[in-house]
């Protein structure tokens, strides 16, 4: 772990011990990444702690050297009380899970992987660094100014991982259930010290982004197309997750609306694309119902039918791109920023940006939708 800790760029990089309760001392590691992070953060570890007299001894024949009264006999994420990961604290990260690490260092960019995926590493490296260059430079152009604390991220920490085992587990402890249609996710990482919080119960220090090399976005004949959209879909949710107040409730509700978030990451990854875009939504709707509704009032937006969550995701960014062309790119950046800073506040936010009430925006762009795809009516 120290080896490869040594790799990244460190602007903060400490320890921090916690409190010991049943043999296990809660331990800190606080950083901050350069370039990357607005604000340190925390990977929480469990350390196992047991008297020097019943612990594994450093020497059986000598015993513990004097003076030491604890021993650290395991190392890992949080135990809750059945012994299993408790599923909190962001561990591990990839200086955990790999024993060796690679790492390349770009403008706005820190992008690794195990050592074996070396190669791959290098092919993307610098693909990814145009997609991060691509966001921050349509978000330096049309952002809102920053309030207070809260700004957008200045840079993107990606990990890249072909074992979908290790894909599932990274910060995530033991691992969450399996998505098969999920390519990509961006983690925010609350900041270690909330206080200057301000209007909200959450601060983001920064995010991490894990990327599935397997799929066809990495693997095609237009690779670098498809890592390309990958990287400014997953940065711009990088991009806008340290201007979340609240993260939700344990419904998932309370937080950005799904077809805001992911319309944002699409109409992104499709900035200067607008042929392309409209190709993809004449592919993708064919066969798909389509009842005028913003994806995911009505349903689920992250359906587990494959075609139908490619549909609720193009219609999100075609949303979003029907907004930018009839108020233009700023009002859409304004939009989105004020829905993460302020969620509750969505129709209120729908009508700043569009000067129409939610139900007549949606009616005109259900109309331009249908218009652009003849057969769904």
């Amino acid at each position: 772990m120290f080896r490869n800790l040594v790799r990244i760029p460190w602007e903060t990089a400490r320890w921090e011990p916690g409190l010991t309760i049943d043999g296990q001392l809660t331990v800190d590691f606080v950083h901050q990444v350069k370039g990357v992070d607005n604000f340190p953060v925390t990977e929480q570890y469990g350390w196992k702690v047991l008297s020097a007299a019943s612990g594994p001894s450093p020497d059986p024949v000598a015993g513990p050297p004097p003076g030491i009264d604890e021993v650290v006999t395991e190392v890992g994420g949080v135990k809750d009380s059945q012994g299993k990961d408790a599923g909190f604290g962001y561990y591990p990260a990839p200086w955990d899970a790999y024993d060796e690490l690679a790492v390349r260092v770009r403008d706005h960019l820190v992008v690794m992987s195990d050592k074996g995926q070396a190669a791959e590493l290098d092919r993307d490296a610098d693909v990814l660094a145009r997609a991060a260059e691509d966001d921050l430079a349509a978000w330096r152009e049309y952002a809102p100014a920053p309030t207070g604390e809260r700004r957008g991220a200045s840079g993107f920490f990606v990990v890249l991982e072909k074992d979908r085992d290790v894909y599932n587990k990274l910060y995530r402890g033991d691992g969450k259930p399996d998505d098969s249609l999920e390519a990509g996710v961006n983690m925010p990482m609350p900041a270690a010290d909330g206080s200057k919080a301000g209007g909200g119960d959450l601060l983001v220090g920064g995010s991490r982004i894990v990327m599935d090399t397997t799929g066809s976005r990495f693997t095609g004949d237009q690779w670098r197309d498809g890592v390309t959209d990958i990287g400014r879909h997953e940065m711009a949710h990088a991009i806008v997750a340290p201007l979340l107040t609240t993260s939700g409730g344990f419904d998932g509700k309370g937080g950005p609306h799904d077809w805001v978030s992911e319309g944002f990451a699409e109409y992104m990854a499709l900035r200067g694309k607008d042929s392309l875009a409209r190709d993809e939504l004449d592919a993708y709707l064919r066969g798909i119902p389509f009842d005028g509704q913003l994806p995911g009032d009505s349903g689920e937006f992250y359906a587990d039918d494959a075609d139908r969550r490619t549909a609720n995701y193009t219609l999100a960014g075609d949303a979003l791109r029907f907004m930018a062309s009839k108020h233009g790119d700023a009002k859409v950046f304004a939009f989105v920023a004020a829905q993460y800073g302020q969620p509750g506040e969505y129709e209120q936010q729908v009508t700043a940006a569009t000067g129409q009430p939610l139900g007549q925006f949606r009616a005109a762009w259900a109309a331009h939708v249908r218009a652009a795809v003849p057969a769904r009516r």
